[in-house]
């Protein structure tokens, strides 16, 4: 009998009950936080044990170690800022209640959206203690493409890619003007926008406060989420970021050559893919990475010229713009300049794990960028550990694609297609559970498919490339 677990995050349990069902498996349970969503939910047994683990001042369990514990406090960018005693008890709880489900359910298979807080991080390590898949699926870098990935690496199976594919990839996906899906620029980036977008999101957490008392849910991370005590969260002052960027960057880009301009493409922070993604906890400390960098580049006559993400406009704190900016030769571009655009002006690119370090490299610029799905072996700087930053400056000299540009791109592409599968997966975003479209279901039948391809009666895939004890420190999620 195939049987599935899917865990199933705030407002998306009726898309995942739809997928599920048309997977064509035995039996499909989809599980959440919330009572009353889902076929089950972890809420009460939560709670339970929530309240034991407080008072008992527990640091540790039989299902998690202090390490661990630890690994997953850091990772969680609601725990981290969390009491500490509040946030092990949150833990532990939570392997408590997962536990129970996964006793209950028995899955063959565990399928979630991207782990992107601590309830999915723990779920994830109780079922590789058990020897349990557990895949996260979304959208690919791929137009019209999902794919599946375990805390960033790709789960890549079958035989080489049609060339022919490749080639028609290659010609969507390196075209200069390719835009990824999911990025929606807006054409206002003033204050007056700045502080309308801060303002709603803190009358939206003021809501959720209240909500979540009257729901008896305190400490539902969606809810918890939304605060703005939460430390990385953007202030009132921070609006004279609308005043850190500089109208005259052309001009300021014509002092160095294109080769020594390094684009900084600043990802969403907190990014689940930089908090799950990456195995080296110094590494998550991602906008001190940053600086590191900057300094490091421009005491080599480098110019840093920074691009924010669209996406983080109203959400972006100036500290790390201020830190930056400390540096001679750092130009910040104002948020309308698009990310192809300066992919275009910069020979170089830094971001932890965003779609600009896989344009770049399609495009032949030299891509310095973390552990993420699309690196392929001698296409990418890659940065695992704090310590690769010693080599750095040399590094980024040495790479040098030549005359082999189509020969990176095929390899890159390649990749991206042995671990992508057609499918729609944006009708997440337009679902409508009174009137299921097409695509749904069909996403579901084609992702059904893949998880047997991959899982143990296929590939095995978990098997093969997450073998014990990979992870490079105590409590790693990879061990």
């Amino acid at each position: 009998m195939t049987s599935a677990l899917i865990y199933a995050i705030h407002r998306t349990q009726h898309w995942w009950s739809h997928v599920g069902r048309h997977m064509g498996f035995d039996q499909v349970t989809v599980l959440t936080d919330r009572r009353g969503d889902g076929d089950r939910w972890i809420t009460d047994d939560y709670y339970a044990a929530w309240k034991t683990r407080y008072r008992a001042r527990d640091q540790d369990s039989p299902l998690l170690s202090v390490a661990e514990i630890d690994d997953v406090i850091a990772r969680c960018r609601v725990l981290r800022w969390q009491d500490r005693r509040r946030a092990v008890a949150m833990v532990l709880a939570m392997a408590d209640a997962m536990e129970i489900q996964l006793d209950a359910v028995r899955p063959g298979y565990v399928v979630s959206l991207p782990i992107d807080n601590y309830n999915q991080d723990v779920l994830a390590r109780l079922c590789r203690k058990r020897g349990l898949p557990y895949f996260e699926i979304t959208i690919s870098a791929l137009p019209d493409m999902c794919m599946l990935m375990h805390r960033g690496r790709l789960m890549t199976t079958g035989p080489a890619p049609d060339p022919a594919l490749v080639d028609a990839k290659i010609r969507e996906i390196a075209d200069p003007l390719f835009t990824p899906s999911y990025i929606k620029n807006q054409p206002d980036h003033g204050p007056l926008r700045f502080l309308k977008t801060l303002g709603y999101f803190r009358v939206r957490a003021a809501f959720f406060k209240l909500y979540s008392w009257w729901r008896r849910d305190a400490l539902n991370i969606h809810y918890l989420d939304a605060q703005p005590s939460l430390g990385h969260k953007a202030k009132w002052s921070d609006v004279r970021i609308t005043r850190l960027v500089e109208p005259d960057w052309e001009k300021k880009l014509e002092a160095f050559p294109r080769e020594r301009r390094v684009l900084f493409g600043l990802q969403l922070l907190p990014e689940a893919a930089i908090d799950y993604w990456i195995d080296d906890l110094q590494m998550i400390l991602h906008e001190d990475l940053l600086v590191e960098i900057a300094r490091r580049l421009t005491a080599a006559d480098h110019q840093i010229v920074v691009k924010d993400h669209p996406s983080q406009f109203g959400f972006r704190q100036t500290a790390l713009l201020d830190r930056l900016k400390a540096f001679p030769n750092v130009v910040i571009v104002p948020y309308h300049v698009s990310g192809n655009t300066m992919l275009a002006q910069c020979g170089i690119s830094v971001t932890g794990t965003g779609t600009l370090g896989l344009q770049a490299a399609l495009l032949g610029n030299v891509s310095v960028t973390g552990e993420a799905y699309y690196v392929t072996e001698g296409d990418f700087v890659v940065l695992k550990h704090a310590g690769d930053l010693d080599n750095l400056v040399e590094a980024i000299a040495a790479d040098d694609v030549g005359e082999g540009l189509r020969a990176r791109q095929e390899r890159i592409v390649e990749h991206l297609l042995r671990g992508s599968f057609d499918a729609d997966f944006l009708t997440l975003l337009r679902f409508d559970p009174a009137a299921p479209d097409p695509e749904t279901a069909e996403l579901g039948r084609r992702l059904g498919r893949q998880l047997l391809a991959l899982g143990p009666d296929g590939a095995n895939w978990h098997a093969v490339h997450m073998p014990a004890g990979a992870g490079g420190h105590d409590g790693s999620p990879l061990n």
